[in-house]
């Protein structure tokens, strides 16, 4: 998620959505504890600066989904590769930008016209280990303004992209 964040710094020029991404912990600590919780953890960033925010969800400790918050078109979208939908993170979400708004910027952000969208026609998984990779390309490809139509063949090279993407500290697209 740092790598998303670092190119969409790095070519902000080229039209790419600015990106901002929440780490493993934030939805946890937002279900548990609200925007109370976590309050701090932006307290540096004004996420209403950015286009898209990536946040990574941890599903019973066992599965990775990514929800994407979309700024600029004014909808949050939760991708799960097994297909299972999460009203509850759609509405945590949401309630976390009114939350935000009114705490760092001192003004309601109104969210009556956005849309949650449970990702139901996204790629699938067709095995118990690639949850992880599916979420992070669903977030590679919403930062890139491309359309979502990988599929479980394009794991092994993903994987592959992936690795070296890490070793090297940058992405490579």
């Amino acid at each position: 998620m740092n790598l998303l964040m670092e190119r969409s710094e790095q070519r902000a020029d080229d039209g790419l959505p600015r990106v901002y991404a929440m780490n493993t912990f934030f939805i946890p600590k937002l279900l548990s504890a609200g925007h109370a919780g976590l309050k701090r953890w932006t307290r540096k960033v004004d996420i209403f600066t950015y286009d898209i925010i990536p946040v990574p969800v941890h599903v019973g400790r066992v599965h990775w989904c990514m929800a994407i918050i979309d700024l600029r078109n004014q909808v949050i979208r939760y991708y799960d590769s097994m297909g299972t939908p999460n009203n509850a993170v759609l509405n945590a979400l949401e309630q976390y930008l009114r939350d935000e708004s009114l705490d760092k910027r001192k003004q309601p952000f109104d969210t009556s016209g956005f849309v949650k969208e449970n990702m139901r026609e996204c790629p699938r998984q067709m095995n118990g280990s690639d949850c992880g990779v599916f979420s992070c390309m669903f977030a590679e490809h919403e930062a890139r303004n491309r359309d979502i139509g990988f599929t479980q063949a394009h794991m092994p090279y993903f994987r592959q992209k992936m690795v070296y993407e890490i070793s090297q500290g940058r992405l490579i697209t």
